[in-house]
């Protein structure tokens, strides 16, 4: 009896892991997989719109969980750091989610920056130990311009116990890792802004100097999308690493990368595409950004490069 059991258990346990959801390699899903798999159980829908464009329609069992959410982490004068594990056990909580979870995340998709709103909840779930998290590729303007069923209703979340069991920091860049980098030409920095930051031709005040942290090449966010009708859709992974590439002038998809922005918003998005749709092994995000490194007394460089 007790051999029957054993077995019992290893069927079962074989026949979980055989049927259990599986994600695109690349992270991004489409309407259509999340229609089909919308009510699995361990399906968590994220909307990361702002409360009041949540409130007035949304997918159906998603939360809300906006853009301000991801950013709530502090180091002395710094803000919009990346969460600390006792913010993010109680968000993840309150949400719903369990170790066990698939995150769906979705942005508005009507602008080409957008979709740092949802890349911003992947790269925490990331480094914090949930792995099966995903793009909604073409956001909430995709899923209605296809007449989906749209909700107004708040769903019940019947709350978890989430807990921090690890945190992946191969992802995270500190300003340390920017010094080094700066002098080592095996390791690269990117720009995910856009031109006027990149020369420091802006007036932000978050910003202490303008400007762009040295080596640093200019990949702007806005180029990793395209625009189908009226929503915005990842390019190919083909056009993708050809626009990294950028002729040569760009970024060599086969070294080190550390991308940064103002507050690692828009880094978090280039993270993404970088990572998952164009395959890159090393790839981090620089989470204080310009916002950190402008405070610092490190060389800052501005107008356009010399190389």
């Amino acid at each position: 009896m007790k051999n029957i059991r054993v077995l019992a258990l290893v069927v079962l346990s074989f026949s979980t892991a055989l049927f259990a959801l599986s994600i695109p390699k690349n992270h991004v899903v489409s309407t259509s997989w999340l229609q089909k798999h919308i009510n699995d159980k361990n399906i968590i829908i994220i909307d990361t719109r702002k409360e009041k464009l949540y409130k007035r329609g949304h997918i159906p069992r998603a939360v809300n969980l906006s853009k301000k959410v991801w950013f709530k982490g502090q180091l002395g004068s710094v803000p919009k750091l990346y969460d600390t594990p006792a913010q993010v056990e109680e968000l993840f909580s309150k949400a719903g989610i369990t170790k066990e979870s698939t995150l769906v995340f979705y942005s508005s998709g009507i602008k080409n920056k957008d979709f740092a709103d949802a890349a911003s909840g992947v790269w925490t779930a990331w480094i914090y130990g949930l792995k099966k998290s995903v793009i909604l590729n073409g956001g909430f303007a995709k899923w209605t311009a296809e007449k989906k069923k749209v909700d107004l209703k708040i769903p019940t979340v019947t709350p978890s116990d989430f807990e921090v069991e690890s945190f992946d920091s191969t992802d995270v860049a500190s300003l340390k890792d920017i010094i080094q980098a700066i002098y080592d030409d095996n390791i690269q920095i990117t720009d995910a802004r856009v031109a006027k930051f990149y020369r420091g031709e802006d007036k932000k005040e978050e910003l202490k100097r303008h400007g762009r942290i040295p080596t640093a090449k200019l990949t702007p966010i806005i180029r990793q999308v395209k625009k189908v009708g009226n929503h915005f859709e990842f390019l190919s992974k083909e056009k993708s690493r050809k626009t990294l590439k950028n002729g040569g002038f760009g970024i060599d998809l086969k070294k080190p990368l550390i991308v940064y922005c103002n507050t690692g918003h828009k880094a978090r998005g280039v993270w993404f595409v970088a990572k998952f749709i164009d395959g890159m092994k090393n790839v981090k995000v620089y989470d204080g950004s310009m916002v950190e490194y402008s405070r610092t007394l490190l060389p800052v460089e501005t107008g356009e490069p010399m190389d």
